[in-house]
């Protein structure tokens, strides 16, 4: 007795290709929807993120901006001024969100013209400090001889005796203070002489007047300015001339994920077109449905980015949503085509995906001009492998 075949189950019958390519289309635009409320949620979160670390900098200290010193109701300049600043900075955190605020060591010296000061007896030095968060503070040293400050509603003052002063008279003193966001100085005297230098992540110097030298290694920075014949401390007007450098007050890994929902639509399509020619190649016909599925789990990827990102750097999370992206999708094509090269072939162009979107994302000057590269070669590569096809599409 002949032995009956091993029972096949039946394919569903193919559809045509055109009308397969609008579906998966139509696909693809309401896969958007769900990377546009995936984006909804993460500006609600970058919203409350910088809102928190606001209220975060107000307790700790807000922009530091230092005026001085001055002589005589602020009328009297120095003759030169030297401000030297140590910054580092630091995360405060409060539930999910986190702010970075900076304690600043600042030290102040300089000169004065004794006749200058002659037309006031005691002569009463004013150091303006618009951040009342003064952690510590030294004696100002004026003349060789110590004098108290005394704190008032816009800073610090103290009278000194100029009697028997030189008619260069040398004062200095130094203070740390607590802040965020922006440390400014006020430049005076016919020399100025400004130097801030820490650690911070990006900072930005002023654009009024840039550095005369700057230097920016990873965390490390260092900024100097200095200046010549801004005896009442102004530059052609009558505002403040203040230079300085800010820095970063909320966290911007919210605003990573939101960069990245930018490349959903090309990492959709690109895993649909590559999904499309490994259907062809293995003349194995792959349910619209699977194509949805697999879409869905590319949307996840930036849901779990987003909620991993609460509580891990970014760098880790999009690490973890993307593996755990890759092997889901990965898995599936393995149950559903039976393939290790189809399989493997997915699961490359997949990391390579997501390896070039954080590259992106890590060099934002150039993501421009790396993701019209990247694009190139990808449709190169699939216009060289439509060739190699056997199956019109």
């Amino acid at each position: 007795m002949q032995t009956p075949p091993p029972f096949v189950p039946p394919q569903p019958p193919r559809m045509h290709n055109g009308i397969k390519l609008l579906v998966l289309g139509l696909q693809c635009a309401l896969l958007m929807i769900g990377a546009l409320i995936i984006w909804i949620i993460s500006y609600s979160r970058d919203s409350n993120s910088n809102r928190v670390a606001e209220e975060i900098a107000r307790g700790w200290g807000e922009e530091v901006l230092i005026d001085g010193p001055t002589a005589d109701s602020c009328r009297v300049y120095p003759e030169s001024f030297v401000c030297e600043a140590t910054v580092s900075t630091k995360s405060l955190h409060r539930n999910i969100y986190e702010a970075e605020v900076f304690n600043a060591d600042v030290a102040i010296s300089g000169t004065f013209v004794k006749d200058s000061l002659a037309a006031s007896e005691p002569a009463v030095i004013t150091l303006a400090v618009a951040s009342p968060q003064i952690a510590r503070l030294s004696p100002l040293t004026f003349g060789g001889r110590e004098y108290r400050w005394r704190r008032t509603r816009t800073g610090l003052q103290a009278e000194v005796d100029i009697a028997d002063m030189p008619q260069t008279i040398e004062f200095s003193t130094d203070f740390e203070i607590h802040g965020s966001g922006k440390f400014y100085v006020r430049q005076y005297g016919n020399s100025s002489s400004v130097t801030i230098s820490g650690e911070a992540p990006n900072p930005s110097f002023s654009d009024s007047q840039l550095p005369t030298e700057r230097s920016v290694e990873g965390r490390h920075f260092s900024a100097s300015w200095r200046s010549f014949g801004l005896t009442e401390g102004r530059v052609g007007t009558d505002r403040p001339h203040y230079i300085g450098a800010k820095f970063l007050v909320g966290v911007d890994r919210y605003q990573k994920v939101s960069r990245s929902l930018k490349y959903a639509f090309i990492i959709i399509v690109l895993t649909y077109i590559s999904v499309l020619f490994v259907e062809i190649m293995t003349k194995r016909n792959i349910p619209l449905l699977n194509y949805f599925l697999i879409g869905v789990a590319l949307v996840l990827f930036y849901s779990l980015l987003l909620s991993f990102t609460d509580l891990l750097s970014f760098e880790i999370a999009y690490l973890i949503a993307a593996t755990m992206t890759i092997a889901l999708i990965v898995g599936y094509m393995w149950k559903m085509l039976g393939s290790k090269k189809a399989t493997l072939a997915i699961g490359v162009i997949l990391s390579m995906l997501y390896v070039s979107c954080f590259i992106l994302l890590s060099m934002p000057t150039y993501s421009l001009l790396l993701g019209s590269l990247m694009l190139f070669v990808t449709l190169a590569a699939m216009m060289y492998g439509s060739l190699r096809m056997k199956t019109p599409v």
